[in-house]
């Protein structure tokens, strides 16, 4: 059952066309979220790619224990769905 909560932003095309560019020019990509890890590990030099706009519950099936969240949807919004079930 796809769950919308009104923060849905399916940018697989957008993100897609990024990585082929990427793939043709071979080009590292820099795969960033919240930047909550910023700073951690190796310092990285490539192309950042932002997941944050690419959110959403997808699908959602409380009585199986499965949830398909995209790249960039928040925790906040995860848990707050979770906790209604």
């Amino acid at each position: 059952m796809p769950t919308s909560n009104g923060s849905d932003a399916d940018l697989t095309a957008v993100l897609a066309e990024a990585l082929r560019g990427a793939a043709a020019d071979r080009r590292p990509l820099e795969i960033r979220g919240g930047g909550t890890h910023a700073g951690m590990g190796r310092p990285v030099t490539a192309t950042p790619l932002e997941m944050t706009g690419h959110r959403g519950v997808v699908d959602y099936d409380p009585a199986e224990l499965v949830l398909t969240a995209r790249a960039g949807t928040p925790l906040s919004e995860i848990e707050a769905l979770l906790a209604g079930n």
